[in-house]
């Protein structure tokens, strides 16, 4: 039997399960395109004006041809690849003043996405505008949303900087600007770097500047009575500025250790927190004396345990446990911080360890043939809404063989196929509960659909409806 159906399958279940999980694919740049001219410009490869004077846009991609190596005229794993499609949009620019990176050019091509979720720039033929371009892997200068590019209109800050630099001393400037979401007044700013220390405090607007630094990487650390330090690494280009946003949390911590129920201190062990109105939250691993510390709050309710998101592994092979030391989130003690620096402690006893369970079994079609091919695929029956806990191919034989199941944790079992010419068929799902006995299940593909799609996205309901 060809593999092309297996591949065609797992492609299926990745792209509908990845679908269930995000409502919509899109561009995310973070605060790169906000940094200003002196710092954006030296994380560019080109920096310069011009106006577009043509745009060619991507290729559509290629019309399959019958006329294959395949005698039946369908594309086979042995047929050559098809051409690859363009899917950039190429854009010519006659170039006016010059940053860097393009010195001794009249015209240049950038390419850029093609818009939407790719970051692509929306250049316009005719426009004037100022590029911020990085190298691509194929060595082609790059722009998009996510940087500095901009009209010339709207750039009056950068063709300032332009104008500037030719001027401007060898040394670089670092700026600490207000954070979101408010300012910190009267912090203390260390700098080091270059076998130099600089000391600075912002003002009441949570702002310094420290101008005449020489080039070079710099450690900056700052700090303030009640609030959790903020440590960063700076690069300072001569001619240049860093500028770091500073916005430093209250100092709300959670702290303990963990034990094991003969007492004994749990090392590597995942900790969690989880806000009451919300399905994720914070994690650390304790140490070799099993000590945790957890960071990261604001104020409200919080749970405390182990796996709270996500499911036992063998690595981490204990229930979902909340503080203080029960599986029911109804039980569960809720920790609240409130609007100022608090920290609190709480030491955790573990459940008892859950051990790897055999798992094993075979699948066929209603005819008796082996399913050979066929996705074998486990999810924790609590958390139907996240990845795979186990996943397995059926052999030629119709085995299958699963690792990573626990004996202390239900789980639902599917097996799903995609036949030739076909959609995708499963079997029934399998409950299976808690147990140290071996598994031997038979499994036979019946049902049309993907009876494990079905049930992330019930899984995807049941987190929405929890949050």
């Amino acid at each position: 039997m060809s593999s092309s159906w297996y591949v065609r399958l797992c492609a299926v279940l990745v792209v509908v399960l990845a679908g269930s999980l995000v409502s919509a694919w899109g561009c995310s740049c973070g605060v790169i395109g906000s940094n200003p001219p002196c710092q954006a410009a030296w994380n560019a490869s080109a920096v310069f004006t011009g106006t577009v004077l043509d745009i060619i846009e991507p290729s559509p991609p290629p019309i399959p041809s019958a006329s294959t190596s395949s005698t039946s005229g369908r594309r086979t794993v042995n047929d050559p690849p098809l051409p690859i499609v363009a899917e950039k949009r190429i854009v010519h620019i006659k170039i006016g003043e010059v940053l860097t990176g393009v010195n001794g050019l009249q015209e240049i091509v950038v390419v850029t996405g093609k818009g939407g979720g790719d970051c692509g720039y929306d250049f316009h033929r005719g426009g004037d505008y100022v590029v911020y371009a990085s190298k691509n892997a194929a060595g082609q200068l790059e722009t998009g949303i996510c940087s500095r590019t901009r009209p010339l209109a709207d750039a009056a800050q950068d063709v300032a900087y332009i104008h500037a630099i030719a001027t401007a001393p060898p040394t670089g400037e670092i700026r600490i600007v207000r954070g979101l979401p408010g300012a910190v007044p009267a912090a203390k700013v260390t700098i080091e770097g270059n076998g130099v220390r600089y000391e600075l405090t912002t003002d009441a607007a949570g702002q310094a500047t420290l101008g005449g630094v020489p080039p070079g990487e710099y450690k900056l650390r700052a700090e303030r009575d009640r609030y959790l330090p903020v440590e960063r690494t700076l690069q300072v280009h001569a001619k240049g500025c860093a500028e770091m946003p500073l916005f430093m949390a209250l100092d709300r911590r959670i702290q303990g250790r963990v034990f094991t129920k003969d007492g004994l201190p749990a090392a590597n062990v995942r900790v969690e927190s989880r806000p009451t109105q919300d399905m994720l939250g914070d994690t650390v691993n304790t140490d070799q004396d099993g000590r945790y510390e957890l960071r990261h709050f604001t104020a409200g309710g919080y749970y405390l345990g182990i796996n709270l998101q996500q499911p036992p592994t063998v690595n981490n092979p204990y229930t979902r446990w909340f503080y203080p030391g029960t599986e029911n989130i109804d039980r569960a003690v809720v920790i609240y911080f409130s609007e100022e620096a608090e920290n609190k402690q709480y030491d955790l006893v573990l459940p008892e360890v859950q051990h790897e369970r055999t798992a094993e079994g075979t699948v066929f079609w209603p005819d008796g043939r082996p399913a050979v091919g066929a996705l074998v695929l486990v999810l924790d029956s609590r958390w139907l809404w996240q990845a795979f806990v186990s996943r397995a191919t059926v052999d030629a034989n119709g085995h299958f063989a699963l690792r990573g199941l626990l004996d202390g944790t239900q789980y639902r079992l599917h097996a799903v196929a995609a036949p030739p010419r076909s959609g995708l068929i499963s079997a029934e799902p399998v409950d299976v509960q808690p147990g140290k006995d071996p598994l031997n299940l038979m499994l036979v593909l019946s049902k049309p659909g993907s009876s494990a799609n079905e049930d992330q996205r019930k899984g995807v309901e049941q987190y929405r409806n929890k949050r």
